[in-house]
Order: structure tokens, then sequence, then C-alpha cells
């Protein structure tokens, strides 16, 4: 008969078993992608469902509340220390080279375009418009473009640099090793430990734009608007929703539905996830009506890879409330053909929408929406470098080196997020297993509950092999296992957990097996078998990166969930070996879950052994270049404990 051993390479290595004919990877994403669609719709209807005045203000207050609780809240404001870097004369208008402070040494790059005043006297109505994901942020044609076009239409438009994008680059040596929207991810991993967001910062940086352009004497601070494409869109929308000073908002390239983005490409980069925005209502609806009902226009284009079928349905549910409001003319759609992109029809309709409300010219808007989409036509074509603000590059920067980091006393996101780590480092509590519940929201193992289904077992010459699926009572999410039984043991039984396929434990399983002792591989969603990812997650090579985001959304840690996966399986492992407890191994991204459910569930466990053990949290906030992923955090955990503190409980 054949023995343990030899069965090891066989049954590590095939595939458990299907589920009503889909994979456990599939199962798993598709709950995780369900119940975001459900929570999405949900939140649509409690928009809609406002049938007063009162009640829509109540729930704006509610989600407000909600959502600058998610991004950590917002710091004291300290003096810009603006500088006017230089002044350069364009036909019909002007631009300026800015510099200014939105945090201290916190440097912000940007150009100002100003208007002629031949032709509009001032002060003027301004506009901000951060840039999207863009390395050479503000010094791209297309944001240069946007300038120009509001310039010249009367309103004195500030575009920017988000960190990460053109002379913003954020670590000291000047790299970008990913694109920006990696580069916003490194940042955002970062932040949730603090219990932060990217978006804390870009926002901020766009608050702290206004207060500059407000300052301006040229600008009527009580006329202002915002608009930007593609990231620029998503931080417009943002700042239109949380910055009261708007008088009307245009973005573009962004609103559509959380659904539909899921479902077309996935979750996108960290500032456009918030932790929890789903549960507390800041889904795409309710970013827009979040101040209803001052003015918004959403700008799409057909082709984009937001899907424009979500614009539309959140436009609609958004008439209906303004409507309710008797406002309806101050929510509009301006779309165009064409894949994801800022156009002359939907840039000109932006600062046309702008011009309409925040200055106060009624002829601005409505328009002729035909007569715009006609500027379209063969002007990337014939004339994508006319009518910018620079042609040569040197001339564009703001900085001499065009890198904010080089300037003298320069902070990066980086250093404002090691100066809070060292103010919670020296204030923190020895963590406590009831501090580490609440924070991280891993429920007791006493609350859950499995069952084995789909049960092969195997006799062996010198014991049993078990291949089955634990099956969560709360979610249905599968768990595998893989158990070797020998009919005589020595010693603890040993749980392995890793972060790649069962078969890459094979020699350990056959090590420990010679040695007499019980041993199972299991599985932790969004590892080996149950990993899946609908969409790939900007080039990471992690399937469990877009398991994260959606989850992210929901308010939900997935090292949270795979921690229990882990306490469920080790008790089920335990009651096969016929013992309490076990031995507990785990290697790469599978050790951080693994260490809480060694420290919550300590009676179930005899020891607890690492393995090609990833960067502490706070070895990764100190050096950028460490990994960190959503997949591996617990949101605000760092001012509580370290996940690697946990492994000597």
């Amino acid at each position: 008969m054949t023995n343990l051993t030899i069965l090891v390479s066989l049954l590590l290595g095939a595939p458990n078993v299907q589920c009503g004919g889909d994979s456990l990877g599939k199962i798993v994403r598709d709950d995780l992608f369900t119940r975001a669609v459900r929570m999405d719709r949900a939140a649509d209807a409690a928009w809609t469902a406002c049938g007063t005045k009162e009640e829509l203000a109540a729930r704006q207050a509610s989600v407000r509340a909600g959502v600058l609780s998610s991004i950590g809240g917002f710091p004291e404001k300290t003096p810009l220390n603006a500088k006017t870097i230089a002044r350069i004369r364009r036909d019909g208008y002007s631009v300026e080279k800015v510099l200014f402070e939105s945090r201290p040494r916190h440097y912000v790059t940007a150009h100002l375009f100003l208007p002629d005043e031949a032709k509009f006297k001032p002060p003027y109505p301004g506009a901000v418009s951060p840039c999207g994901h863009s390395l050479a942020g503000k010094n791209a044609p297309w944001y240069q473009r946007v300038g120009v076009t509001g310039a010249k239409l009367g309103v004195a438009t500030l575009v920017y640099d988000p960190i990460e994008q053109g002379e913003r680059r954020q670590r000291r040596d000047g790299r970008a090793t990913w694109s920006t929207t990696q580069e916003h991810n490194r940042i955002g991993s970062r932040a949730a430990l603090l219990g932060w967001d990217t978006a804390q910062f870009r926002i901020w940086d766009g608050i702290r734009a206004c207060d500059y352009l407000a300052s301006r004497p040229e600008v009527d601070s009580k006329r202002l608007g915002v608009t930007g494409l593609s990231g620029g869109g998503t931080l417009s929308s943002y700042l239109n929703a949380l910055d009261d000073r708007y008088a009307a908002g245009a973005p573009a390239g962004f609103l559509s539905t959380v659904r539909d983005v899921f479902d077309n490409c996935g979750p996108q980069d960290a500032e456009q996830v918030l932790f929890g925005q789903l549960k507390y209502g800041f889904n795409h609806l309710g970013i827009v009506c979040l101040r209803a009902p001052s003015p918004v226009m959403l700008v799409a284009t057909h082709g984009d890879f937001f899907p424009f079928m979500g614009t539309i349905d959140t436009f609609e549910n958004a008439r209906r409330i303004y409507s309710m409001l008797g406002a309806e003319s101050q929510v509009e759609l301006m779309e165009t053909a064409g894949p994801h992109h800022w156009y002359e029809s939907t840039r000109n309709a932006a600062m046309l929408w702008i011009r309409r409300w925040a200055g106060g010219d009624t002829s601005a808007w409505p328009t002729d929406r035909t007569a715009l989409r006609r500027l379209d036509l063969g002007f990337e074509y014939n004339a994508a470098n006319s009518g910018l603000a620079f042609d040569a590059p040197e001339t564009k920067n703001v900085t001499e080196t065009g890198f904010v980091m080089d300037l003298p006393g320069a902070r990066s996101v980086y250093d404002v997020m090691n100066d809070a780590v060292g103010k919670i480092d020296a204030a923190r509590a020895v963590p406590t297993p009831t501090a580490i519940r609440a924070i991280s929201g891993i429920r007791p193992l006493s609350s859950l509950s499995a069952a084995p289904i789909a049960e092969r077992r195997t006799v062996a010459g010198d014991g049993v092999a078990t291949r089955l699926i634990l099956s969560r009572d709360d979610d249905l999410i599968p768990v595998p296992l893989v158990a070797f039984l020998p009919a005589k043991t020595v010693g603890d039984p040993v749980l392995i957990f890793t972060d790649g396929t069962r078969d890459s434990m094979a020699d350990e399983v056959r090590r420990l097996l010679a040695q007499g002792r019980a041993v199972a591989v299991a599985e932790m969603r969004g590892f080996g078998e149950t990993a899946k990812s609908g969409h790939p997650f900007y080039g990471l090579k992690r399937a469990d990166e877009e398991l994260a985001h959606l989850a992210y959304s929901m308010g939900e840690n997935l090292a949270a969930r795979r921690a229990e996966d882990a306490a469920l399986a080790a008790r089920h492992f335990a009651a096969l070996a016929g013992t309490e407890r076990v031995a507990l191994v785990a290697s790469g991204a599978a050790a951080i879950p693994a260490a809480h459910a060694f420290a919550l569930e300590r009676r179930l466990f005899s020891s607890f052994e690492v393995k090609s053990a990833p960067p502490s949290w706070h070895e990764a906030m100190a050096d950028p270049d460490k990994p960190l992923f959503i997949a591996d955090i617990i949101r605000g955990a760092l001012p509580v404990y370290d996940w690697t503190e946990l492994t000597s409980f």
C-alpha cells in the first residue's frame, strides 16, 4: 500500500474540488464583488430615498462625517509661504510659475493662468485644476491646455502637480519605479496603517491650492470652481464635495458608479478606494450629491474605462435629487465620443460651466453642445502643441531641478507619516487582544463556525490523508485544507500556511512526516487555490490586491478575514489530529494574518514559526522600497501594534 510520503506531491498539487462548477478563487472574488455591488446599490437607494431638503441635509452630514473619518481627517492649516517664481506673457493670457507649501516644507508646484486684463476685468472667477495620472503632471500638453482654455474664457486657473507627478516625486532620489498610480498605492498602504489615506494628502493639497487661489488679488474668492480629468477628476470630485467654497464643479473622466468601475476595470488606485466608502454612502452618487444643490457637471466620454453607462445612472439619480430641491438645471452631463481623455469640447464645457455658476455669466451655459464637439475634430492631430503656455521642456518647471525634494528642508509624504509614527510610538501602550480585535475587526473563534464539504480521504499504509474544504457559515468562503495523519505521531501536529501554492510546501511536509508529525497545509482566502483576480491591479503580480481593495471599500480588512480563516483551519485540524493545539508555521505574506490568529486564539497554538517573513510595518514605513500591500495591513493598526509584536504573544 502507498505510504503518506509518496502521496504528498499528488495531493498537494491536485486541485481540491469545485463548488457548483466554479473554481474556489472565483467564489472568493465573486463574493466580494457581489457584496460591493449590493452596498453600492443600497447607497444609491439611500440617497434617492431622501424626499425632503431636511432628509437630504441629514444624510449629507452623516456621509461627510464618515468620509472624513475614513481618510483620517485633515491637519491644521499652516502658512502657505507662496512664491511666484516667474511670470510669462502669452497671446491672450499670462502664466505664473508658483510654489507654495500645503504643509510645512511640503511643496506644491503649480502654474497659474491669468486672463488678459484688456479683455477681462479683474477680479476674475477662479478654478482649481488638479492633474490626472501623468508623470509630466502640469507640464503635459492636455493639462496646460485646460489652463489656457480657462484663462481665455476669463477664468483664472490654477493647474497644480499632485504628489508623485510632475515635479512632486516624493522619494529623495527622484525615482518612480512604478507608475503614478502604483506610487499612490505605495503611499496608500502606509497611510492606511495610520488610519489615513492617500486621498487625505491629495485632498489637502487641493484645499490649500484653493487657499492660494483665493488669496490672489486678481481672483474673486467668492467665485471659485474646480475641474480635473481622470485622477484629477477624482480629486475635483472630492474637492467639490468636501470644500464649501466651490460654487461649481466639473469633474471629468471619473464619475460613473462604483459597481460599474469594479466590474469593468476593478478597483483603481489608493485615493479612489476609500476605507468603508460604500458603508458610509460615499459612492459616486454620494460624491455628486454631498453638497447638492451646489452646481455639478459630470464630464464623460463614451469609450471611457470609467463606464459611460454608469455615468448615466449616476447623472439620472442625481437629477432626481436636484429636481426634488428645485435645482434641476444645476446638475448637468456633458459627453463626447472617444476614449478616456480630455478633449477641446469637454475642456471648454467644464470652463463654461464654471463661468456660468462661479462667474455668474448666465450666457455661458447652456450652450451649443454640437458646436463644442466640433472643436474636437482634428485638434489633437493638427494642433497638439499649439496654444500652449510652454514649448521647451526646460521652461515648464517651477523648481530649478524639476524636483521639489531638492529644495532645502523639503519634506515628503513619507516624512510626514514617519513623524506621526514617532509620536505614536512615544505614546503607545502595550497592545492587548481586546485592542487588537477592536482595530482589526477580527471576530473571536467562538463566534465562528465552518463545516467540511467535499471531504476526500485516502488511506495509506502508514496513515490517512484528507483533502477537504471548510465552508464558513458566515460568508460561505471556502478554506481548503490537505492533512496527512500518520498512524503513529510524535509531537504536536503542524499546520502550514503559505502565500504561494500548496505544492511549494511538499518538501517541508515530507520532512515533517519523516519525523512522525501530523501535518496539514491550509489556504486563507486569496492565496493558492482561492486566488483569483477579475482584473490586474495596475501590474501588481499579486491577485489578492483586487480582493483587498474590494473588501476595503466595504470597510473590511482582508488580513482580518484571513486571520479568521487560519483560526478555523487550526481548530478543525486539531480535531482531525485528536489534539487541542497545533504548531503554526507560516511563510511570506501569510505570516501576517497567521500572527493575528496566533495572538488572538493563543490556546489553540503550541508554537508559531515564521519563514521568509515580510518586513515589519515599522520597517515598511521607514523605507518606501519595502513591499507593503493593502492585503497585508490592518487599517489604523500602527497606533496600537505592529504585526511582528504578535509573534511573541
